[in-house]
């Protein structure tokens, strides 16, 4: 029988996946959104890239902050706390487009430029709040199969706000389209902020050390070496990929925004099918979750030499698919072997890894200036090299997990 204060949670959940919709609409837009924006304010590539190795290292520091904070003071909290940030970005990117108003609002917000299907799913606190709040791994896939499907759904609005740009420039200009729908944007997060206010959480258990015990961190230690490497290689493929679509095969705007509104739809139906048919005792969860981050790795190098836009869309939307089959699964492992007190210094310290090698973001754009190709190609190599070790650390674990148990 529920406890009232697990009823409570359970029904809060609603504003949880509200708030992720919301926030994968205004934030997906902004994502798409930015290396386009500043390439029409004449802005080089290399010039983006650097900004990108900034925001990233911005954020490194933002979500340690908050994932220690929130083992102290609830997941809950620091997700209001962290969804404050781009809601104050979002607004300087409406009223102004002068570059150092751009600048910092991208930096402060976290508009990385990894615009994949779940980009509005997570953020600092998420995870952890998802792992202290559901105790059992069954049911943590399947609330997070549920916020990534809702998440991956409501980002292909953000796809088509991109494709409302170019019913608005012709009236309005480029940049005022943009700043138009930059505005929108903020009012839909701002529904994200005050959903967050309404969740429930349990209460948190006494914080015992003051970053993690011995077990949570060896545990997590298995962790960082794939995150580093998977990291480096979204950086290098995945901040530009927007401007890539344009600049290599000469498509417009809405164009893009059309490419990443069916990629999203794939990602929803990929979560969907993992919430729905693979959340199974009877399937492993690193084998699902490495062999997906192999084939998106793949895909994205074949993406790379794809001769026609028509073949590299039908391929990126296929290996978004492929992601959204995986994320849940991949985030319930970040937690399972991470004490309950620890869930938010273990999350961020992952996340620190994570974004730490995105910093590789930096090289995209002298990358791209060199060869269309190649940011994808080494990004996705990457990739592939990361499920491999992935698979090698996670399972090593479990082995010895299960001689324990017999």
């Amino acid at each position: 029988m529920f406890t009232e204060s697990t009823e409570k949670i359970n029904r809060s959940f609603k504003f949880l996946l509200v708030s992720r919709a919301a926030r994968s609409m205004a934030l997906i837009f902004v994502t798409l959104s930015l290396s386009l924006y500043l390439n029409i304010l004449g802005y080089s590539l290399v010039f983006i890239g650097i900004l990108y190795l900034v925001i990233v290292f911005f954020n490194m520091i933002i979500a340690l902050a908050l994932g220690m904070l929130g083992d102290r003071i609830g997941y809950a909290r620091t997700l209001i706390i962290g969804e404050l940030l781009p809601l104050i970005a979002l607004l300087g990117l409406a009223l102004s487009s002068n570059i150092y108003v751009i600048a910092i609002s991208a930096i402060i917000g976290g508009i990385t430029g990894t615009a994949g299907g779940m980009r509005g799913a997570f953020s600092p606190g998420m995870t952890a709040y998802v792992a202290s709040s559901w105790p059992e791994e069954h049911d943590r896939v399947g609330r997070l199969a549920k916020i990534n499907v809702m998440a991956s759904v409501f980002s292909i609005f953000g796809g088509f706000f991109l494709i409302f740009h170019g019913y608005l420039s012709p009236i309005y200009g480029n940049v005022i389209a943009f700043r138009l729908l930059f505005a929108v944007s903020f009012f839909i997060l701002l529904i994200s902020f005050v959903s967050l206010m309404l969740l429930k959480e349990r209460r948190r258990p006494k914080k015992t050390t003051h970053i993690m015990k011995g077990e949570s961190f060896r545990y997590m230690l298995r962790l960082i070496l794939p995150n580093i490497i998977n990291g480096a290689g979204i950086g290098v493929a995945i901040p530009l990929l927007p401007l890539w679509f344009e600049l290599r095969y000469g498509v417009s705007v809405s164009y893009v925004g059309e490419i990443f509104t069916l990629a999203y739809a794939a990602t929803a139906l990929g979560s969907y099918l993992s919430g729905r048919f693979l959340n199974s005792v009877s399937v492993r969860a690193i084998t699902v979750s490495s062999v997906t981050r192999a084939f998106q790795g793949l895909l994205l190098v074949a993406v790379a030499f794809s001769p026609l836009v028509v073949i590299a869309f039908s391929l990126y939307a296929l290996r978004s698919g492929v992601a959204g089959l995986g994320a849940p699964m991949r985030s319930a492992i970040s937690v399972r072997g991470i004490g309950n007190e620890d869930y938010g210094a273990a999350s961020s310290i992952q996340g620190l890894s994570t974004r730490g090698s995105q910093m590789t973001s930096g090289a995209s754009g002298y990358l791209m200036d060199a060869y269309f190709p190649l940011p994808l190609f080494v990004g996705g190599t990457l990739q592939v090299a990361g499920a491999f070790v992935y698979y090698r650390l996670i399972r090593n674990w479990e082995k010895k997990r299960e001689i324990k148990v017999t």
